[in-house]
């Protein structure tokens, strides 16, 4: 075993030990392909083990491809729930103005309430997704 992977196990098994499960993922993502291989995993204690499998399987996305949506996206789809719950039209129509490409993202969807995608599918911004109002 490396000196440098030794070091890096300890202290993740230390730190989620610890349940400083943050500094423990920085450490697991900046050393995720080492850490990921076999002789490196099983050294590991269950709550590291259980953080790689969820890092890697948040890496793929929902349907296993590599896409993910950046805090500031995440930000704006909860201001966007936030205005259709309150019926906020001018404020949404603003919010979209500047975002629209990102309603267009498969990855959007399910993290729209109800209230959103009502709106949002009767003012033609989900044209092309497989929305039905139910």
């Amino acid at each position: 075993m490396s000196g440098n992977v030794g070091t890096i196990i300890v202290k993740v098994n230390k730190a989620s030990d610890d349940l400083e499960f943050v500094s423990a993922r920085s450490m697991i993502e900046a050393n995720l392909l080492k850490l990921s291989e076999a002789k490196y995993y099983r050294l590991l204690n269950t709550n590291a083990q259980v953080l790689i499998k969820h890092i890697v399987a948040e890496s793929k996305g929902h349907n296993g491809t590599n896409k993910q949506l950046t805090r500031t996206e995440l930000l704006t789809v909860n201001k966007i729930n936030e205005y259709c719950t309150n019926f906020d039209i001018s404020m949404l129509k603003r919010t979209l103005k500047n975002s629209f490409e990102l309603v267009q993202k498969p990855e959007v969807l399910p993290l729209l309430n109800s209230d959103a995608k009502i709106i949002l599918n009767d003012m033609g911004a989900l044209l092309g997704m497989q929305y039905q109002v139910q």
